[in-house]
């Protein structure tokens, strides 16, 4: 830091407060997120019992009594221009009102709608909330009558896939013609390009052409897909070389540069600004191509990236409104591919993607390694199964009715791999719950019981889930709904000991089927050892 920054007057934006009136016991709290990481540690479901403090939530929040079952939910239902987010203010130990900003939002221009309502049951009142701004921000009826299933290369060999590896999957799919897998999506991640925002152009370790690639998996009976951040290009990029003035520019007229996720000389990157035509032109250009080539599925990555305050083009545009017109072209650009958005800020990509990545990013360890003894809580967006398991859960009532919803993939491999069968189970059972099962596992070289439960992942779908109960920071664990129209449900121990659960519990009656473990027609108790899960149909 070369000098000490000055303080100076935030930019006035629409705010509000609406003041509550519950019982002085009422403490409960739902709080959101309004992107794949959650923001804050631990459960979503909250008791407020401290004397004063301010919560925050984003896109929606519930507060109310669960003593009495009453409840209120206030959430946005637009975000054409703003991200909304609220503040639950606790005073003299009482929830006392709920605060709301939308900072693109100047002081005389029209707000984010919002929605103020009552209810007895916050569940009931998600899923109306999800349906009404979905409505709103005109989302078309989400298909999810079968299951999307399909291979992507990224957690086997990550960033050093060669297209030596993808083609041997390929063959691998090919090989097993009985598995939903081998006449889904093969999509190549991260690593084909020369440097993050040079989509068109080939690393050295791909030499055929993506389009003969392709062709390839077409052939095969697979749907070609591609990785990229469109929004994104680092500073070592051809992009970013020959044409700086695309991008959102800082006070001083510069490029706006944040640091990503990629080693050097990939890791500063910037955000295109789509409030210009030529970069309008630009994305039309490279998602026209690639459609060209054959791919039909665009996992779109670091869209969390594309909103940075900073000087556009068009000086009325907001960040939210230049990345929905992003967004647009792109859809204009493919209208008929599949696009699914990773790191997505939600509400802003509702009407123009098809699925969402609802969770942090997984990985082969049930929680990321760290050598060093913990003394504190795991970050909640450290890539792992159990965190990846908890956010998608989290969002449990946006599935199939802002979008579809993807979990990460599927890790039930056994090689490459450092985690027990029952964390597996656990992954599995998050692909069930939202009908979608995309895996990097190596179909030619995975165990026959670890394979099984790729081909349960594909097969069976959890419909209408929602947690039977959510008790305060902790995690719900027994989900209900049906499958294939036979009640039905999930009993997840996400704990480091045994846990017992009761059939009634999940509202089954004294016996049911279990097919996730293998245990066939059960009666009584459930015990789960650590990290291991269940799913019972009557």
């Amino acid at each position: 830091m070369d000098q000490i920054p000055q303080w100076r007057p935030e930019p006035e934006c629409y705010r509000a407060a609406l003041p509550l009136n519950f019982p002085p016991e009422a403490n409960f709290i739902y709080r959101s997120t309004n992107n794949m990481t959650p923001v804050l540690p631990g459960s979503s479901v909250h008791s407020a019992d401290s004397f004063d403090a301010d919560l925050p939530s984003h896109d929606v929040v519930v507060v109310g009594d669960a003593g009495t079952s009453d409840y209120l939910l206030v959430g946005a239902l637009t975000a054409h221009r703003s991200q909304t987010y609220f503040t639950v203010r606790r005073r003299s130990g009482r929830l006392h009102s709920i605060a709301v900003a939308q900072p693109s939002v100047k002081p005389g221009e029209k707000p984010e709608e919002l929605l103020v309502k009552s209810g007895s049951d916050w569940r009931e009142l998600l899923k109306f909330y999800a349906e009404e701004s979905a409505r709103r921000m005109g989302v078309k009826p989400v298909s999810a009558e079968t299951n999307l299933a399909g291979y992507c290369s990224w957690y086997y060999y990550y960033a050093d896939v060669t297209e030596r590896d993808f083609l041997d999957n390929l063959e691998a799919l090919a090989a097993r013609s009985d598995s939903p897998y081998s006449s889904g999506i093969a999509q190549i991640d991260d690593g084909y390009q020369t440097f993050q925002g040079d989509w068109l152009d080939q690393d050295a370790s791909w030499p055929t052409p993506l389009a003969e690639i392709a062709r390839n998996a077409a052939s095969k009976g697979l749907t070609p897909g591609i990785w990229l951040m469109p929004m994104l290009a680092s500073t070592a990029s051809r992009t970013f070389r020959e044409h700086p003035e695309y991008f959102v520019c800082n006070e001083k007229g510069e490029p706006l540069v944040f640091a990503g996720w990629s080693p050097a000389p990939d890791n500063h990157w910037a955000c295109l600004d789509a409030t210009q035509q030529a970069v309008r032109d630009h994305l039309t250009h490279v998602f026209k191509t690639f459609r060209s080539w054959g791919f039909r599925y665009f996992k779109l990555d670091g869209l969390g990236y594309g909103l940075p305050e900073g000087r556009r083009q068009d000086a009325g545009a907001t960040a939210v409104s230049a990345f929905r017109l992003a967004l647009k072209t792109i859809r204009e650009a493919v209208p008929d591919a599949f696009i699914l958005g990773c790191c997505p800020p939600f509400m802003a990509c509702l009407g123009y993607v098809d699925a969402c990545r609802v969770s942090c990013d997984t990985s082969r360890y049930w929680i990321s390694q760290d050598p060093r003894p913990l003394n504190c809580d795991n970050s909640p967006g450290l890539p792992g199964i159990r965190n990846a398991w908890h956010g998608t859960i989290m969002n449990w009532w946006m599935f199939d009715r802002w979008f579809r919803a993807d979990p990460d993939t599927v890790m039930a491999r056994q090689d490459n791999a450092f985690y027990t069968l029952g964390e597996a189970r656990i992954s599995t059972l998050a692909a069930i719950l939202t009908g979608v099962s995309i895996t990097s596992d190596h179909l030619g070289t995975i165990a026959p019981e670890r394979y099984r439960l790729l081909e349960l992942a594909a097969s069976l779908r959890l419909r209408d889930a929602a947690p039977a109960r959510w008790e305060p920071f902790r995690w719900p664990q027994v989900f209900t709904g049906t499958v294939d129209g036979r009640k039905a449900a999930a009993f997840v121990n996400d704990t480091d000991q045994e846990m017992t659960f009761e059939l009634s519990e999940g509202g089954l009656g004294a016996s049911a089927e279990e097919v996730l473990i293998g245990l066939g027609r059960i009666s009584g108790p459930l015990t789960l050892p650590p990290h291991d899960a269940a799913l019972l149909i009557e």
